[in-house]
């Protein structure tokens, strides 16, 4: 273990700290004892409270503990290490075909009822929009430049991006698949509201304040057209005061 902080250091000058159930820590080794067991139970605490599919059996996890940091024969324990990985990874990835297909059911039904809404439509890739205002300019094409401003929101309310007054400028293959297609709906001064499901944005991939298979809100005003001056790269989302960093496939 790396060598002890400044702040843990300091626990050894106190003499009388009380361990829960166990009387004065008495000694610098109870003192370091003691706050070690402090650092590693509560990054333990931090590690098990992100398992999928519920809180961890904590009576069978402490038992495995206790067995494993005492046992010098780690063949009796009932799970050896060398099966662990694999048993790990079998229920994390359960866990989250899981969760993704809940998400799915609640997307579908998200999405059935907005599609309800009045002026929203529906795109054969099951991208949705709601024209705000129309324009009367240049429509981009699918490797054009295009600038705009935009406010990014999941379905809760909660903005996750965004521009000030200032548009930015991208490239419609540079971005994600819902912008690509919905912005060639657009005409420049338009103003469109987008409702982009995870399979056109990020699927299930989690992004800097979006959990994964969120479907993504977008209020677009296409400022203007411009042709591209590069090559087709990965697709990445635009770039805003947010930092957002793009999912790149």
């Amino acid at each position: 273990m790396k060598k002890l902080t400044i702040a843990v250091a300091s626990l050894l000058a106190l003499p009388c700290i009380h361990a829960s159930g166990k009387g004065p820590l008495k000694t610098s080794k109870d003192s370091a004892s003691y706050a070690l067991g402090v650092n590693v139970g509560l990054s333990l605490k931090q590690q098990l409270s992100t398992l999928p599919g519920g809180s961890v059996d904590m009576d069978i996890f402490t038992e495995a503990l206790n067995s494993s940091i005492k046992t010098n024969d780690t063949s009796k324990l009932a799970i050896t290490p060398s099966k662990t990985p694999a048993i790990i990874n079998m229920y994390m990835q359960r866990a989250q075909e899981e969760q993704n297909a809940k998400d799915k059911a609640a997307n579908d039904i998200w999405l059935a009822n907005n599609a309800k809404k009045a002026g929203v439509k529906t795109t054969a890739s099951g991208l949705q929009y709601q024209v705000l205002k129309e324009g009367t300019g240049a429509t981009p094409g699918a490797a054009d430049k295009v600038k705009a401003l935009y406010k990014g929101t999941l379905t809760n309310g909660t903005q996750f991006d965004g521009t000030t007054d200032q548009p930015i400028e991208f490239e419609l293959n540079r971005v994600i698949r819902g912008w690509t297609e919905g912005l060639q709906l657009m005409k420049v001064g338009a103003k469109y509201r987008f409702f982009i499901p995870p399979e056109l944005g990020y699927g299930q991939h989690a992004m800097p304040n979006i959990p994964a298979n969120s479907i993504l809100i977008f209020d677009v005003e296409l400022v203007d057209v411009g042709k591209a001056s590069a090559a087709p790269r990965q697709q990445q989302p635009p770039q805003s005061k947010y930092s957002f960093k793009p999912y790149q496939k």
